[in-house]
């Protein structure tokens, strides 16, 4: 594993991809692309952690024959300090965001890939939502100041 940790992505666009493995290798982190073939493996063992074990039986639900997997970023062994360079560097590189972002835990290590992008999507959905109720709320606000 590259000194500072590992960044594990899915991204549809090989421009994205390139600027990618050319970030990480500028911060010595280890990159690793993932396929659709690692949907259902646990996330400890696509980082490299040893000794892995599903938490739970919800952990290895496996993804559907059909699933078009979704843009990700996971880190793993990443420090704050450097999760913070590599997120601004990429957003001053001018990448489109990638929504689903999650950094490796006790908890989530022994859930498939798809069970992760599954939990992401869903607080990715209600934090839009939230965020939506939030901007109509203050919407409303501003119709009832005279």
């Amino acid at each position: 594993m590259a000194e500072n940790g590992i960044v594990m992505y899915h991204v549809q666009d090989e421009n994205k991809r390139i600027q990618l493995e050319v970030l990480c290798m500028g911060m010595d982190l280890q990159s690793k692309q993932l396929k659709a073939s690692d949907l259902n493996k646990q996330v400890g063992n696509l980082a490299g952690i040893e000794g892995v074990r599903s938490s739970d039986m919800q952990t290895v639900e496996k993804a559907p024959v059909i699933f078009c997997m979704p843009e990700i970023l996971i880190f793993s062994g990443v420090t704050d300090k450097t999760l913070d360079e590599f997120l601004r560097s990429y957003k001053n590189l001018g990448l489109t965001p990638i929504k689903l972002k999650a950094v490796t835990t006790p908890k989530n290590v022994g859930w498939t890939l798809y069970h992760m992008i599954r939990e992401l999507a869903e607080e990715c959905g209600q934090l839009e939502a939230a965020a939506k109720r939030k901007q109509n709320n203050h919407g409303n606000e501003d119709e009832n100041v005279h």
